[in-house]
């Protein structure tokens, strides 16, 4: 659980390239976003749930229902499968982002969970401390469990045990926009770091934009308030060939190639070149105001941009994406998320949740995410013969297919990681207010997350 070494993903690409709420739920069928998607979902193999006319009811959680902009997309799944078995009814549980974690933990240590829950990788250790998790050898099929890329059901076994089932894997990409590079004189897309690090520092130059608003070269998230701002920082680090950890999950954070991320960063925050104090969806919303140069970010953020955006639609003209750059070349190392189904041992109705994971993980689910424009990776081989992912016709979209080839994932099977994270955010948020040297908030770091983890 505690190995750091970088998920050889390598594989994945090859083959793709050749949120306080209470819960709510709610058992109403709605149409799905597209027709030809419920026709494809009457051939899935879920549709084996259905050999019976017994009833069957079950919960599904995911922070995505509670988000507008989303539900469609997200109740479409769930409308599919009920579609293709029509003696079950999913009941679907929504809690903002920001809490989502937290009422998840609550819920199964209340033995009170929803029978599967959309969870990240790295919130898994939590739940499975508590013992809250189905073991899942024997309740997949075994064609499933053949499908999955080894190395991600890799990353879901423990001591032998398969805790999660595989859903969908997220890279991230640098986004940026066109106007303001050519506004700053940037003829040519950054070729390496100190390429984006310079062009960030023109674009910034700018000043304000027409209506007053100060214009940011570059972005990085340092406000806790939701989960994730603390491993954002991860790829500044490996940039500079630092790690998180050694192979061993020995913390490695107080290291030479760490400072120097950490004292750049802190340059970012204190010359204005990225936002202070802000969250990740605030940066998204900047971004979307055409305040932003560069910043990172999922492919699905193109319908959250163009919903805060005063241009809508039309802001997609005026920005894309390309590969995160290295050091010293065009490839750089962003950040993977791999994104779970948590079935939980209070689940009453195995076989039929275990059909709607294998459903979700399927081709008519990742077709209802690549129309929506989400940007999803398939975590299944044989998903990856759809020519969507073999041959992607949008500019965006191949940057992040593309991404996948240096992608690395998070460190994040252990149940200290996600402190881990808060850590590392209030760290990013010390750089700009200490006046300790950074060589001195680095190495504090690491004893804080060395005790985290019950390290010397």
């Amino acid at each position: 659980m505690k190995s750091c070494k970088r998920v050889l993903l390598v594989l994945l690409a090859g083959v793709l390239v050749l949120s306080l709420f209470s819960g709510c739920k709610s058992g109403t069928k709605t149409e799905a976003t597209k027709a030809s998607t419920s026709a494809a979902a009457a051939t899935t193999a879920a549709q084996t749930t259905a050999a019976s006319n017994e009833k069957k009811t079950f919960s599904w959680a995911t922070w995505a229902l509670s988000e507008e902009s989303l539900k469609p997309t997200y109740m479409a799944m769930a409308q599919t499968f009920m579609d293709a078995n029509p003696n079950v009814t999913i009941e679907t549980v929504a809690y903002p982002y920001a809490q989502y974690k937290d009422q998840l933990v609550i819920s199964a240590a209340a033995s009170n969970a929803p029978d599967i829950a959309h969870v990240k990788a790295e919130w898994v250790p939590a739940l499975l401390k508590l013992g809250a998790l189905q073991n899942l050898n024997d309740v997949l099929s075994p064609e499933l469990k053949k499908d999955y890329f080894e190395a991600i059901l890799k990353g879901v076994t423990v001591d032998g045990k398969i805790i999660s089932a595989p859903w969908f894997t997220n890279p991230y990409a640098l986004y940026y926009n066109k106007t303001l590079m050519e506004k700053a004189g940037i003829k040519e897309l950054p070729k390496n770091w100190t390429e984006l690090m310079a062009a960030a520092r023109k674009i910034s130059a700018l000043g304000k934009d027409e209506k007053g608003n100060k214009i940011y070269g570059y972005a990085l998230s340092n406000n806790k308030s939701a989960p994730g701002s603390g491993y954002n920082f991860f790829p500044h680090m490996w940039t500079f060939g630092g790690e998180f950890c050694d192979a061993n999950g020995n913390i490695t954070i107080y290291t030479p190639e760490n400072v120097k991320a950490f004292e750049e960063a802190k340059s970012l925050y204190v010359d204005e070149i990225s936002p202070n104090g802000s969250t990740f969806k605030d940066l998204r919303n900047l971004f979307a105001q055409g305040c932003i140069g560069f910043y990172y970010d999922l492919e699905m953020a193109q319908g959250p941009i163009a919903e805060a955006s005063p241009k809508g639609a039309d802001f997609a003209k005026e920005y894309s994406a390309m590969v995160l750059p290295s050091m010293d070349g065009p490839n750089g190392y962003a950040y993977i998320t791999q994104h779970h189904l948590a079935i939980f041992n209070t689940c009453k109705e195995l076989p039929t949740v275990a059909a709607f994971a294998d459903h979700m993980s399927g081709k008519v689910v990742l077709q209802i995410l690549f129309d929506a424009g989400m940007g999803k990776m398939p975590a299944r081989s044989s998903v990856t013969e759809m020519e969507i992912f073999k041959n992607p016709a949008k500019e965006i979209t191949k940057a992040f297919v593309a991404q996948l080839a240096s992608a690395r994932s998070l460190p994040g099977m252990h149940e200290s990681f996600m402190l881990a994270d808060e850590a590392f955010v209030d760290t990013l948020a010390l750089l700009t207010i200490s006046k300790d040297p950074v060589d001195k908030i680095v190495k504090d770091l690491d004893a804080k997350v060395k005790e985290l983890y019950g390290q010397k």
